[in-house]
């Protein structure tokens, strides 16, 4: 069973691939699975279970046919309405409302200059301290010296600061603006930056997560828009993106050796497979050992328990459900997995099911030729869900989901056309 998953998901990438005549997004984010799962056979193959966040062991793995088809049904139907985008059918790219853009964008760059400020002054020492403790501290629920910092903001800044992880929006964002729109450099710069603010925030507690989240969603972006991207906005990132991407490479090495090499005879390159190929592993035990009567819903809806039941999906919280389950939890378990454990796996097809439809919605029909930038905003969105998927269920924090309310004010300002007077 453990060749189904590759096998499967490179066979859907390689058929829209051929059905759609180039690499779109349904076809990256296919791949981005059959990756993932190629990865899984080679840790079964090189015996590296039963560590680096692993469940099983060399001795009980069991891959069984009923998870191994929910694993590549549900995770098919979510990436099934990303296939009826053709790249090369979209005509037009509207902004009904480019005031609100506009907001928005202003909004990302004031939250990058404030963040810069909680970060500005520890970053440095961070980097040349030990990579390797800052994160043991990091797990241990040490606060980062940026997040001692922002809880002596001001009540106004404090809340705005919620909203600091919706910078992801700034991306799409600013590919439309070089494709589109002729707004002056310095912006569209200030907007790229905006862009990094998670990233930089991961630092603060020698974290990887973030760089890889941002580098998987720009890529989402490069794929979708570069057919309209002029050769020398080709160029000028090429010049950006070089020096950018050999620093992520520089950092993510240096935590994965002060994190790994003293501490595990398998060595960073090992845990980085295991890093990447235990989701659908990990999906396997969940399904075989979890005790599904412990139905929770603060990581699907967290906006709701956070202000009316009071309740997050913090470290004390997923040690007790851990102790509820019997094994650790907070391993990589792809997003599907995460749902399954916490509602169960009737529960997780539901929330498939509903996933599909809401997208169905935005979509509405396949060869589309015209789309707002609103409507890519929210794709760009809930594209997160099975992209970063790979990995984890994303939007399990309650400042995380404050982006839709965002994307979705947008939709509506676009939608009916709202004009500031």
């Amino acid at each position: 069973m453990i060749l189904i998953p590759f096998i499967f998901f490179s066979f859907l990438t390689g058929y829209w691939w051929h059905k759609h005549g180039s690499v779109d997004i349904c076809v990256y984010m296919s791949a981005l699975y059959a990756l993932t799962s190629l990865l899984a056979i080679v840790i079964v193959v090189s015996e590296l279970l039963g560590e680096g966040g692993i469940l099983y062991d060399n001795d009980n793995g069991h891959y069984g046919v009923i998870p191994t088809f929910l694993y590549c049904a549900c995770i098919s139907i979510t990436l099934l309405p990303f296939s009826l985008i053709y790249g090369k059918d979209i005509k037009k790219i509207t902004i009904n409302a480019p005031w609100a853009v506009d907001l928005l964008s202003w909004m990302f760059i004031a939250l990058s200059f404030l963040n810069l400020y909680l970060v500005a002054d520890s970053t440095l020492d961070i980097l040349q301290g030990d990579l390797g403790k800052i994160r043991s501290d990091a797990y241990a629920g040490v606060e980062s010296p940026a997040a001692l910092k922002a809880e002596s903001l001001p009540f106004i800044l404090g809340f705005f600061y919620y909203f600091n992880a919706s910078t992801l929006l700034s991306i799409p964002i600013f590919f439309y603006n070089i494709c589109f729109r002729k707004k002056a450099w310095w912006f569209n710069g200030l907007l790229l930056f905006a862009s990094l603010s998670m990233p930089i925030v991961g630092i603060q507690q020698a974290d990887r997560t973030e760089i890889v989240f941002y580098g998987l969603m720009l890529l989402f972006c490069l794929v979708f828009f570069y057919r309209y991207l002029s050769k020398k906005a080709k160029w000028t990132l090429l010049a950006i993106g070089v020096p950018i991407v050999a620093a992520s490479v520089v950092y993510l090495t240096a935590v994965s050796q002060a994190r790994f090499d003293v501490k595990n005879s398998s060595g960073s390159g090992a845990r980085t497979i295991q890093y990447g190929g235990q989701g659908y592993l990990n999906f396997c035990y969940f399904y075989e050992e979890g005790k599904f009567e412990y139905l929770t819903t603060e990581r699907i809806f967290p906006f709701t328990n956070h202000y009316v039941y009071r309740k997050d999906s913090n470290m004390d919280r997923r040690e007790e459900r851990s102790g509820e389950q019997g094994f650790f939890m907070s391993v990589f378990a792809t997003f599907i997995g995460d749902l399954m454990i916490d509602i169960s796996p009737l529960g997780m097809v539901f929330w498939t099911i509903s996933y599909f439809l809401v997208l169905m919605l935005l979509i509405r029909r396949s060869h589309r030729e015209e789309f707002d930038i609103s409507e890519l905003i929210l794709l760009f969105l809930l594209a997160v869900v099975p992209i970063f998927g790979i990995f984890y269920y994303r939007f399990f924090y309650f400042t995380n989901t404050l982006t839709f309310v965002l994307a979705i004010g947008l939709l509506f300002a676009s939608h009916y056309k709202l004009v500031l007077k």
